[in-house]
């Protein structure tokens, strides 16, 4: 398998810093909003390039892209206040990229049928599991406490279960070992880096960038 295979992509990258962009968007004007939401679109733009280039499928990308939309728009909404927020809630990514408005349930329910499929492709639960770390919860939030938890473990499970199949079907997949013991840096989630350091944009974007680089390493 070549290096690339074995990273997440890395278009992910520009999306977790514009997840960190979203975190601090209290206050912001509505045509700050209208312009992150372009930049979103280039994003998935290249996300769903790169992922072609991997060698997932239609059907895989599209999963990959309500993951990536389902982020943005949760944390849009979540932190926009006013003009900023009606201009994102009037044009949500996920109703220009997948023609729905309940991505935050329509990504739950894809991750499960990942989850219970004989064959997932692990580039595909990567994502899943980072686009979690990032801090997506749809409707999670209705299902008890540790419902999060529990579909994040329940991909670092199928993770381990899934590198053990043969490395040469063509699924852009990569190989995790789940069962490995984590660094500290992997098991402070994304979202709470941004928590922790909400005061400081910079701390939050070296956060997430030390996270994603924590996760390439541990991939190889």
């Amino acid at each position: 398998m070549s290096a690339m295979s074995d990273v997440l992509p890395v278009a992910l990258r520009d999306t977790a810093l514009t997840v960190s962009d979203l975190y601090q968007a209290s206050g912001r004007s509505s045509e700050w909003a209208k312009q992150v939401l372009k930049d979103c679109v280039e994003q998935i733009a290249r996300f769903k390039a790169e992922l072609q280039t991997r060698g997932l499928s239609p059907d895989q990308i599209d999963d990959a892209v309500c993951a990536q939309c389902a982020l943005l728009d949760e944390v849009a909404l979540r932190n926009l206040e006013g003009d900023a927020r009606n201009e994102w809630e009037r044009n949500p990514l996920q109703l220009a990229e997948l023609k729905v408005n309940d991505a935050g349930e329509e990504l739950v329910r894809r991750i499960e049928q990942r989850l219970r499929d004989a064959q997932s492709a692990r580039l595909l639960l990567a994502i899943f599991a980072a686009v979690l770390d990032l801090g997506f919860t749809g409707r999670l939030a209705l299902d008890g406490h540790d419902a999060r938890g529990r579909l994040r473990r329940a991909l670092d499970e199928r993770f381990g279960a899934t590198s053990q199949s043969d490395d040469s079907n063509e699924d852009g997949a990569i190989i995790v070992r789940a069962r490995v013991t984590r660094t500290w840096g992997q098991r402070i989630s994304p979202l709470g880096c941004v928590a922790l350091a909400c005061v400081a944009m910079s701390l939050i974007w070296f956060a997430i960038d030390s996270w994603l680089d924590a996760s390439v390493r541990a991939m190889h």
